[in-house]
C-alpha cells in the first residue's frame, strides 16, 4: 500500500469517527476501535474501548452541532492495520487556546 493511499484512508477514518452517527453507534465503534483502544479525553479522563461502548447509553442526546460555543483541541490518533482493516488504537483530545 502506498503512503498517499494510507494517508487518505487514515484521514477518512478520523473524519468518520467524529461524526455523530458513528459516535452513537456501538456497532460501528466496535468495528473501528481496537480491543485495546485507549483514549485521553480533553478533560484528562481516560477511557478504554469498553468505557466508550458503555457510555453510549447515557450520552446519546448530546448534540455539539447546536452549541454556539466553539471549543478548540489538539487531537492525535494512532491506528493499526490488521491485514484487512484499520482500527483506532489510541486517541487523545486536549483542550487548547484558539488557533
Amino acid at each position: 500500500m502506498d503512503s498517499k493511499r494510507i494517508t487518505q484512508q487514515l484521514i477518512e477514518l478520523e473524519q468518520l469517527l467524529v461524526q455523530p452517527a458513528t459516535r452513537l453507534s456501538a456497532k460501528l465503534l466496535n468495528c473501528y476501535l481496537a480491543d485495546d483502544f485507549y483514549e485521553i479525553a480533553a478533560t484528562g479522563r481516560c477511557f478504554g474501548k469498553a468505557d466508550v461502548l458503555a457510555r453510549l447509553t447515557y450520552r446519546a442526546t448530546i448534540k455539539r452541532a447546536e452549541d454556539e460555543m466553539v471549543n478548540y483541541s489538539m487531537r492525535s490518533s494512532t491506528y493499526r492495520f490488521d491485514g484487512e482493516n484499520w482500527q483506532m488504537l489510541f486517541h487523545q483530545g486536549t483542550a487548547c487556546e484558539p488557533f
